[in-house]
């Protein structure tokens, strides 16, 4: 449950995919960092980049000690893993999916990657998938 200062929500804000949490489980366990950071910031073609990075413990220890006691920032876990989630950018990420794709030569795919998408009812997105503008 996630606790706001004017409300309650049951639900998290934003959705990872079954593929994005078995990559994110899988770079925590090669890789070794504390915690991955989701947030916004500005710029890109859109408005808005989605940013996705790995933390250590002290730049976690950072971000969540200094923030004031009525607003943390969200964490999500599943397994060893964790995703922070900037109280900053939240209300630009709401309804935002954390998808991965492997690469598929057939399908036209050539890398492999995280993707965004917006809930379409709350933001838009450009071609690119890493920048989106709120509505």
């Amino acid at each position: 449950m996630i606790k706001r200062i004017l409300s309650t929500v049951n639900a998290l804000p934003i959705n990872i995919t079954t593929n994005a949490w078995n990559k994110i489980i899988e770079i925590n366990e090669t890789q070794k960092p504390f915690s991955f950071l989701f947030s916004a910031t500005s710029g890109g073609c859109n408005g808005f980049n989605y940013q996705f990075k790995l933390l250590n413990k002290t730049q976690y220890d950072k971000i969540y000690n200094t923030r004031s006691n009525k607003i943390k920032p969200t964490i999500i876990k599943k397994q060893n893993s964790t995703i922070l989630i900037d109280p900053m950018s939240e209300f630009l990420l709401i309804g935002t999916t954390i998808d991965y794709i492997n690469e598929d030569f057939s399908n036209g795919i050539f890398e492999n990657k995280f993707i965004f998408s917006p809930d379409k009812t709350l933001a838009n997105s450009c071609g690119c998938g890493i920048s989106f503008t709120p509505k």
